[in-house]
């Protein structure tokens, strides 16, 4: 069950690459729709049609996103529902042309960024098999996270 589950979550990270809410809906069984939080929204979004809206809004921004999913640990909810924590390493490519809602310029275009988040997600065994019902992505505090980068970006060479 555990593997099935890692290929639907593993599934979903590459449907991202395709930068569409519609490759990324099906991955989800909106009937039972909890939650979704990225790190860069300000509050949990708990109806489905708000998280397709948020996705519609970054195709026009995004030029390519990948997202590597690690270290997943199963949490049994009910016999039909698992809890998966994880770590998430993700790459975002922003469009050249990208621009705002407002039609102002977006202020990372044609720029790449990466980073790393903790990811709590929620899954229910449907007909189409297990797909997600929740995702809340959380970054490490301020101060851990710039700590760790620090540590990584220390030249190979230089470290003990």
């Amino acid at each position: 069950m555990e593997q099935q589950i890692d290929a639907a979550l593993f599934a979903y990270a590459d449907a991202w690459r395709l930068n569409s809410a519609e490759a990324l809906a099906p991955h989800w069984a909106q009937d039972r729709f909890a939650y979704y939080k990225a790190e860069e929204i300000l509050s949990f979004y708990t109806v489905f049609a708000d998280v397709q809206a948020y996705w519609r809004q970054n195709e026009g921004l995004h030029d390519d996103i990948r997202l590597r999913l690690h270290n997943l640990r199963h949490i049994r909810i009910a016999e039909d529902c698992r809890m998966v924590a994880m770590d998430m390493n993700w790459d975002i490519r922003f469009r050249p042309e990208a621009t705002l809602a407002s039609g102002m310029p977006f202020h990372h275009r044609g720029k790449a960024m990466g980073g790393f988040n903790h990811v709590l997600a929620m899954l229910a065994h449907t007909d189409a098999g297990w797909q997600l019902i929740g995702w809340s992505e959380t970054p490490d505090a301020a101060i851990t996270y710039l700590t760790q980068l620090y540590y990584k970006t220390a030249a190979e060479d230089f470290r003990p």
